[in-house]
């Protein structure tokens, strides 16, 4: 399969070469993600069980935001092993999740056996998503601690520009980059611990502090490279591409807890308990493609 779709500016010989200049980076990322996929099934904070017995994964903001998915064609990028997925499929949409890490989407076949929920899961980098997927989606939807592992929105934007129909839906829930800048190590408020402007350059994470879904746990693989995109390139990214916003909006809570001042409410979000300065934790994003 070739890029000769619209607005579609990655050429194979320009995309190859940007991968081979960030394989290592994947290939370290790929090796805590794969260790991750058993952590976070056994985890309290995925709930796995309680998601077999039918409960769903998603959370209010997207339930409420995306709306009725019943007959839509969805295709989720970084998937993970495939709850949010699945939660879309039971609630009647044709579903495609993809994601780079071969254990998650091992998982995620498993859990559409075991649960007779129909979907389809492809182990993919979404860089390559061109050259295997030629299907056209209604929507294509990502959550939750997913942007960070990219390291270019701008041929992210482009992918999902491609996988999109004429009028169809782009939707995000994610990190703000504003809640990115908290230093996780200090506990007694909020304290700017990154750069927002970094030039594209990754993070080097090399220090064992747990999984977000269980910090109790010993990793084997704690290393990582992380980037972290200002608000201004994520959304310039989706307007580049010829993307129509419909609506962008920031939120004071978050999906995890991502300091340790933070509660869990009955929604299932996290809030500050001390700092009473209300800063943006989340970010949500909805745009469709122009119809021809």
């Amino acid at each position: 399969m070739n890029y000769r779709a619209k607005n579609f500016k990655l050429t194979e010989y320009n995309r190859c070469f940007y991968l081979k200049d960030n394989e290592g980076y994947f290939k370290t990322n790929l090796r805590r993600w794969n260790e991750l996929v058993e952590v976070n099934a056994k985890s309290k904070f995925y709930d796995l069980e309680g998601f077999k017995l039918g409960e769903t994964s998603l959370f209010p903001i997207e339930l409420k935001e995306l709306g009725d998915v019943e007959g839509k064609t969805l295709l989720h990028l970084q998937c993970h092993f495939g709850m949010d997925t699945l939660s879309f499929a039971r609630m009647g949409a044709k579903v495609t999740g993809v994601d780079f890490s071969d254990k998650a989407i091992a998982l995620a076949r498993q859990l559409s056996e075991e649960l007779d929920v129909p979907a389809n899961f492809i182990n993919a980098n979404i860089y390559d998503i061109p050259d295997i997927l030629e299907d056209k989606f209604d929507i294509v939807f990502t959550s939750n601690g997913v942007i960070g592992w990219l390291p270019d929105l701008f041929k992210w934007a482009e992918i999902i520009s491609f996988c999109l129909k004429p009028g169809g839906i782009f939707y995000i829930v994610e990190n703000h980059p504003f809640g990115n800048l908290i230093d996780e190590k200090y506990m007694e408020a909020f304290q700017v611990g990154y750069d927002y402007f970094n030039e594209g350059k990754p993070y080097h994470f090399d220090e064992d502090d747990g999984a977000y879904a269980d910090p109790n746990i010993k990793l084997q693989n704690f290393e990582t490279y992380d980037w972290f995109h200002p608000m201004g390139d994520v959304i310039n990214s989706l307007l580049k591409v010829g993307l129509e916003l419909e609506f962008f909006r920031e939120f004071p809570f978050s999906f995890f807890q991502i300091h340790s001042d933070m509660k869990q409410r009955d929604d299932k979000y996290w809030e500050f308990q001390t700092f009473k300065h209300s800063v943006p934790m989340i970010f949500s994003i909805r745009a469709h493609k122009k119809s021809d």
